[in-house]
């Protein structure tokens, strides 16, 4: 039977017979079988009708009411996550990341360790001060720490740029080493772009007048020259970074080739923004106003931007180019979590259901019944008392039991949450012990984890690098540069750095390893450290970097150079044994005292046969044994021959 003809003979029903309660009806079509559900109310089962019954008997009782369950209102069944709609999996990866301690806490730990340490490298000193001074004024630190947030937390994340003219700022960067202008030089930059913007407008301009009279078909060519115009009219240098809220986004579009648009619903506070009056914007609202394109703010009035791709960023977790949205990285562990939710609801049920006892209260016995209507009222009022402890004088007839749940013992506890923790970090990929050390795992155990958690790091910053190149190659172009810095990170967390940097150096001096191939093991960049190196070697010669003296930086003092001209480590491999000519020396204790020079201070005692002589123990041992004129003399020609 159809569901409208059910209803119009359930409200029929309803009215006709209000005191049955009839809730609704079910009708089964290859049985024929109808089924009435009724709420009843304490009219019906009071009593029986009268006319019906010669003597009615009416039994005192009570009413127990209960919504009914049937078939169409029991929802056992759950939408699998995997088939949600894209928004309402980013809602769910949003609420788990505030509501669950080891979910959140996991995205954290992720976030803090994917963005420490971003450095550029590049063996150019001033292209790389401009990218720093660029990095500062932009906030791209903060923009990094977003991206990343959203990328672990979400799984999508779209940044929108704004572009225009760049002029660096103040900031905390020191000064090129050999470098004392560094502002001049960064206006420098300034200008060089600017020059390069001019040109390209006149480019621009030039093919444009070349195509006027030309035939139809030129019309795309045409569209394309001015679209460009109008993007290097403003510079096409960004100076700012924002991340979309995914909830807001939606894509469109064709999926071949990966190329689908970005349309973004306007948020209230942005229509509230467009709307204010001037007299009402700050300044920093005036400029992001005057800064954003002409149709994304009329489009905003309307509701719904299309948003221009060259300044639209993307950054998806592990989607495939035939997929439109990507899915957040922990939906694997979404059915567990909400199961580990009603676990903890059926823990607070069973607390609650502690202090909501029954207590059984008997008068009387087999012996001593209780008869008296007025007795059994009487000590239900001694127990009809807001506070739950009871003071109450009776005879030895009074029994008092206390009715709880048996099981709770058996319900509260966490051993029922075990297994659904091991699924939950087995669907993050993350292991307590990494998170709170809760979890006991051996040697072998953790360093398996730890390298899991090292190549998840190393993948999401392989998506941020791929974005921050696009943009990096942007202003390359707008600034005249032929490249642009390599980005590096931290690549020591969860390594024991010590250890870490020993083994390498150690293998360098046994020239079992190249010096490049330990820079980049330890995340440096092998063209800009030998470039620093060449930069600093006039001044580790000339002792400004460097300890005199130090063993590892020993010099033939004498008379000559404070420094020696070249290092005195030893020459051919290790493994070439000791050098041909040069005899052992015997084992053995020198027994024989040494000699002491009488009447000197301990800073003049000679050096003893096979140790350098510091600096100062020479000049002092001169000083104690000649004149002033011939210490002079014997000083001036050392100085002479130094600054040779």
């Amino acid at each position: 039977m159809e569901n409208n003809k059910l209803k119009n003979i359930t409200a029929v029903l309803k009215e006709k017979y209000p005191d049955l309660g009839i809730k609704h009806i079910e009708v089964d079509e290859k049985s024929g079988k109808s089924t009435f559900y009724l709420t009843p109310n304490n009219r019906v089962l009071a009593g029986l009708p009268a006319d019906k019954v010669g003597q009615l008997r009416v039994d005192r009782g009570s009413v127990i009411k209960r919504d009914a369950v049937s078939r169409s209102t029991l929802d056992l069944v759950k939408t699998s996550p995997s088939s949600k709609d894209p928004k309402e999996l980013y809602k769910d990866a949003i609420k788990y990341y505030y509501e669950f301690d080891v979910y959140g806490a996991h995205i954290d730990i992720l976030s803090n360790f994917a963005s420490k340490g971003f450095e550029n490298d590049i063996d150019d000193p001033e292209i790389k001060l401009f990218y720093d001074v660029w990095n500062f004024d932009v906030g791209f630190h903060e923009v990094l720490d977003w991206i990343f947030f959203d990328l672990f937390r979400i799984g999508m994340v779209r940044t929108y740029k704004i572009v225009g003219k760049y002029e660096p700022g103040v900031s905390y960067l020191s000064s090129i080493p050999g470098k004392k202008k560094e502002r001049a030089l960064l206006k420098e930059f300034g200008k060089r772009a600017e020059k390069i913007r001019q040109q390209k407008l006149r480019n621009i301009n030039k093919r444009l007048k070349e195509l006027d009279g030309r035939k139809f078909e030129d019309r795309f060519i045409k569209h394309e020259l001015a679209a460009k115009k109008k993007v290097w009219s403003k510079g096409y240098m960004p100076i700012a970074y924002t991340i979309l809220n995914p909830l807001l986004v939606t894509l469109e579009g064709s999926l071949l080739f990966n190329k689908s648009k970005v349309i973004l619903n306007a948020s209230d506070e942005l229509k509230k923004l467009l709307q204010k009056q001037s007299s009402e914007l700050t300044d920093d609202e005036k400029l992001i106003l005057k800064l954003l394109p002409n149709d994304f703010k009329k489009q905003a009035a309307e509701g719904k931007i299309e948003l221009d791709p060259l300044f639209v960023g993307e950054i998806d977790y592990r989607k495939q180019p035939y997929e439109l949205y990507p899915k957040p990285r922990g939906i694997k562990a979404f059915d567990s979590l909400e199961y580990k939710k009603a676990l903890r609801e059926a823990d607070l049920s069973t607390l609650d259901g502690i202090s909501n006892y029954i207590l059984k209260i008997t008068i009387g016995n087999d012996e001593y019944p209780c008869t008296d209507q007025s007795q059994l009222e009487a000590v239900a009022q001694l127990f009809n008392t807001p506070s739950k402890a009871f003071d109450v004088v009776w005879n030895h007839t009074l029994q008092i039991e206390k009715i709880v749940s048996p099981e709770i013992e058996s319900i509260l506890g966490q051993d029922k949450y075990g297994q659904v923790n091991n699924d939950i970090t087995g669907a993050i990929a993350m292991s307590r012990a990494l998170i709170d050390g809760t979890e006991n795992v051996n040697t072998a155990e953790a360093g398996l984890i730890v390298k899991a958690v090292i190549e998840e790091i190393n993948y999401a910053r392989r998506l941020v690098e791929r974005w921050i190149y696009r943009e990096y190659r942007q202003i390359a172009e707008a600034m005249g540069f032929d490249r642009f810095p390599k980005v590096r990170w931290d690549n020591t967390i969860l390594r024991d750095i010590i250890l870490y940097m020993s083994t390498i150096s150690q293998l360098v001096d046994r020239r079992m390893l190249s010096y490049r191939t330990a820079l980049e093991e330890l995340g440096f960049d092998f063209p800009t450290e030998s470039s620093n190196m060449k930069e600093e070697l006039e001044l580790v010669l000339n002792g400004v970097f460097g300890i005199i003296g130090s063993p590892f930086q020993q010099a033939k003092m004498g008379l000559g150079p404070l420094v020696q001209p070249e290092q005195g480590e030893p020459t051919g491999a290790p493994s070439a044994g000791r050098p041909k000519g040069k005899v052992s020396k015997p084992k053995g204790k020198n027994t024989k005292p040494k000699a002491k020079v009488p009447n000197q201070a301990p800073s003049q005692q000679p050096t003893p046969q096979g140790q350098t002589a510091n600096i100062h123990e020479i000049l002092n041992l001169l000083k104690a044994n000649l004149n002033e004129d011939e210490f002079n003399a014997i000083l001036d020609g050392f100085l002479s021959n130094f600054k040779k």
